[in-house]
């Protein structure tokens, strides 16, 4: 605002400053429509134009001649009758162009080369998703939840029951209304995926702990997605996650999706031996 102040009317030297920025990628955006027909003239186009023309083997865009037209114009107009436009604008070019260089040096790549397309983080292009089960209407909307990305990714679904065996207990001794919930939750999971066609391996642990089971998990398998629910009885207490929830997100080897569903949504008592 300083330097604008020095000129006059900030406003009027703001506006002719946006006008010449706007109008010149208007025009910019609407010859690169009609460069991209005739240099990709088989690129998929989900969405067209209407009233093209075809020029050669080539549909060219009526709208974008016209609109380039009549932007480049009203941008010639405007540095003819705006000083702001006419000197201001040309210098904000030259100093964005020369920030680019610099950055583009730096870098050791050339001015005219593309950059490098960036890699997708792990998670972004996952292929295994992990998810556990539970039995109540917060474990099938995580199945629901992981069934619907996988089959938007190709991806496949490991599904996971957790029976958490009291230390008093060996780790095999026989828990039979745990075993049959397990063995219900992933019942479920199966017969959603094949619903869906998604493939559904499952499988059923015993541990102490609930979130080490499922990190455990998660590394043995090469997981890329984690799947978890949060009760809304967790935000009333002091802390938002349950300690399981918690654990996972700070030890995970991969991306952890939490949903955490409104106060009064979905609100259940769940054993602690099978809730996340």
């Amino acid at each position: 605002m300083i330097g604008t102040g020095l000129i006059g009317d900030d406003v009027e030297f703001l506006a002719s400053l946006y006008s010449f920025g706007v109008l010149a990628a208007f025009t910019a955006a609407q010859l690169a429509v009609i460069r991209l027909r005739f240099r990709e003239p088989e690129l998929p186009r989900p969405f067209r134009t209407p009233l093209n023309v075809r020029v050669g083997t080539v549909d060219v865009p009526i709208p974008a001649v016209v609109g380039a037209a009549l932007t480049s114009a009203i941008w010639v107009v405007a540095m003819v009758t705006h000083p702001g436009a006419r000197y201001a604008g040309p210098a904000w070019l030259l100093v964005g162009l020369a920030a680019y260089v610099l950055v583009r040096r730096a870098r050791h790549q050339g001015v005219l080369h593309e950059a490098p397309a960036l890699e997708l983080p792990r998670g972004a292009a996952f292929g295994r998703i992990l998810v556990p089960m539970k039995l109540g209407p917060i474990g099938e909307e995580m199945a629901a939840t992981a069934i619907a990305l996988a089959k938007e990714r190709g991806a496949h679904i490991d599904a996971v029951s957790v029976i958490r065996v009291p230390l008093e207990l060996p780790l095999d001794a026989k828990v039979i209304d745990l075993e049959e919930r397990s063995a219900a939750s992933l019942a479920e999971a199966r017969l959603l995926g094949e619903e869906h066609d998604v493939l559904v391996e499952t499988a059923t642990v015993r541990a102490r702990s609930i979130g080490q089971a499922i990190v455990g998990e998660a590394a043995l398998r090469g997981s890329d997605l984690i799947v978890l629910g949060s009760a809304p009885r967790w935000r009333r207490q002091s802390a938002f996650f349950s300690p399981t929830v918690d654990y996972v997100l700070r030890n995970a080897p991969c991306e952890v999706l939490v949903v955490a569903f409104p106060q009064g949504v979905l609100e259940e008592d769940v054993p602690a031996t099978l809730a996340p």
